[in-house]
């Protein structure tokens, strides 16, 4: 009787265990999207309007007056688990990114790898940014900074079919983070279930004669 009630205590820890598993994978599945895309603006005023006399300040850029420039940085990111195809842009329309203040240049753009061709554009004037159909490879990203005159308020119109939009771009850190909880829990779990097999074990010996 004792073997039989020992095995089914193994047999019910084990369950739990796989049971964790499986809760740790469908987590992280629901908090990581297949296909993600992400982006994140960050405006930084080139003059702090507590420098005394900054408002007496005259300021141009390529010979034109700035009333109130920023730096403006832009990042988008495939943050999902798997490739973002050019198909996936509904109707063939870019991705688009209204600043809503003049845009007077681009400082630089670097994609995280040379090998993908996706590439924001600016025309040269205006107000917004846009991406155009593109493959973006799970992983891929771009970073991109333009100098504005005045604070942005961003209005993106994102059109991709069945993908996930998120505004803000996750740090290596926090991924890693989903991992470590969904590792808690599992361990938890499976701890819970060998902690009652014992309680279990203790008992029974407890009640034999």
């Amino acid at each position: 009787m004792a073997d039989q009630l020992a095995l089914l205590g193994i047999i019910a820890t084990v369950v739990l265990g796989l049971g964790a598993i499986a809760a740790t994978i469908y987590v992280f599945r629901k908090q990581s999207p297949r296909r993600e895309f992400s982006y994140d603006l960050r405006a930084t005023p080139l003059v702090s309007g507590a420098v005394r006399g900054s408002d007496r300040l005259t300021l141009a850029y390529d010979g034109s007056p700035v009333t109130n420039p920023y730096l403006v940085t832009l990042q988008l990111a495939s943050s999902g688990r798997a490739d973002i195809t050019s198909s996936s842009f509904d109707g063939d329309k870019p991705i688009l990114f209204e600043l809503n203040v003049p845009i007077l240049a681009e400082i630089e753009q670097t994609p995280s790898t040379s090998t993908v061709s996706a590439q924001l554009q600016y025309n040269g004037e205006g107000s917004v940014i846009q991406l155009p159909p593109s493959l973006l490879p799970k992983g891929f990203g771009i970073r991109a900074s333009y100098v504005c005159d005045g604070e942005p308020t961003l209005e993106p119109k994102i059109e991709l079919a069945d993908i996930t939009i998120r505004d803000g771009i996750r740090s290596f850190g926090e991924k890693n983070k989903l991992w470590l909880n969904a590792a808690v829990f599992a361990i938890g779990v499976a701890a819970a279930g060998l902690g009652a097999l014992l309680a279990e074990s203790i008992i029974f010996k407890g009640l034999t004669p």
